[in-house]
């Protein structure tokens, strides 16, 4: 970005105009506007985001918090519930300007709730409507996309060399689209001692090691694209601290697109209908029992044509009540916890050819899974 640009984000930056604001001033996108914002932060020396989340309860007093760390203040204060005149006289603001700085939380992937005149951060997970994604469909006969579920980053039992020759095989059968239902981040405190099984620690550490190590692939002179759900290990966060990590990442990520907590639906034609899923119950002792039972709670009329299914670890293929189903499997090796509980990993990811009538109706489906047999011990450290 061009400095008089730099000059000119922030100097609103330091008036107190929300990001947004900045963007539509100045014609700019607002991964652009928070770009320049953390080049000028960093030029400056000042401290980065995120940090303020260490201070003293006296360092978040009005007269001690800087206007380039009032966000994350505010974000610290509302842990417990607040009212906005709490929030406003503690830091010496304007309503309109408070409304601003919990939109910027927003963007960044704090779930903010208000009731009312009280503001809290979201700690549960709130069941909502599916999510519904439009995919850019021209008519192709042939529809094919990736599976590559459960990466678990920043679990020490990650295996990020076969998720990376996962992407190498995409990539040389010119796949576009990857589809991921689910735990891409190991998450933190699933369970006592659960911390030991991270080899990073703290949610912006989570996040930043997803956006350095997560594939980066091109696919005819195009970045290939990962769309992803979040899984019972990344709400972890929204759990501690109300962070849905799943929108940082994709705001760091133009490759990563987010599409909601749990599950999310995708149009891949006017009539061919894909969902993805990440339960959070506990696997069964037959592959297909859970797959079986889900598809039978659904619906006449509601089903989808597809369903991606992540959290069990299993790859499976399976037609039900027309639907064709696919266990998604894991590209994480087996943890103390599974090996303890008798789960096993089935490593690998899929590639799906889906064939479509001109309508975009379903007229047969080809797979294939590309396994590894192998787990590489603290794979994790060569991608330190």
């Amino acid at each position: 970005m061009q400095a008089d640009h730099r000059k000119a984000v922030w100097d609103l930056y330091v008036r107190n105009v929300s990001y947004h604001e900045i963007a539509e001033r100045l014609g700019l996108t607002y991964r652009q506007v928070r770009r320049c914002i953390e080049q000028e932060r960093s030029r400056r020396g000042l401290v980065g985001q995120g940090k303020a989340q260490n201070k003293t309860k006296n360092e978040t007093q009005p007269q001690e918090t800087g206007l380039t760390d009032l966000p994350e203040a505010i974000y610290e204060f509302i842990n417990k519930p607040r009212s906005r005149e709490d929030i406003r006289n503690r830091f010496n603001l304007s309503e309109r300007l408070l409304g601003a700085v919990l939109q910027d939380l927003r963007d960044q992937g704090k779930l903010i709730e208000e009731d009312g005149e009280t503001v809290k951060l979201q700690k549960q997970i709130i069941p909502c409507e599916v999510p519904v994604h439009e995919a850019d469909w021209k008519g192709d006969r042939i529809i094919r996309f990736g599976i590559a579920s459960d990466k678990h980053f920043n679990s020490k039992y990650a295996q990020i060399s076969n998720i990376h020759r996962l992407y190498d095989t995409f990539q040389a059968e010119g796949i576009e689209w990857v589809y991921d239902p689910g735990d891409v981040d190991e998450g933190e405190k699933m369970r006592p001692g659960h911390e030991y099984e991270c080899y990073n620690q703290g949610a912006d550490d989570h996040v930043a090691e997803i956006v350095k190590n997560h594939p980066r692939r091109e696919v005819n002179g195009k970045p290939m694209k990962t769309y992803f759900i979040s899984g019972n290990h990344d709400h972890s966060f929204i759990k501690r601290s109300g962070l849905d990590i799943g929108k940082t990442i994709a705001e760091q990520r133009e490759d990563m697109i987010y599409l909601g907590q749990s599950w999310a639906q995708v149009n891949l034609t006017p009539t061919c209908i894909m969902e993805l899923r990440h339960p959070a119950d506990s696997t069964a002792y037959a592959i297909s029992y859970k797959t079986q039972k889900m598809i039978d709670a659904m619906f006449g009329g509601t089903k989808p044509n597809l369903l991606l299914i992540g959290h069990y670890h299993k790859a499976e293929y399976l037609f039900y009540r027309n639907v064709h189903a696919i266990q998604a499997g894991c590209l994480q090796g087996q943890t103390p916890y599974m090996r303890n509980k008798g789960i096993a990993a089935m490593q690998g990811g899929w590639i799906v050819e889906v064939k479509v009538d001109d309508e975009g109706g379903v007229e047969s489906i080809a797979l294939r899974f590309i396994p590894f047999y192998y787990t590489t011990i603290n794979d994790y450290l060569s991608w330190s």
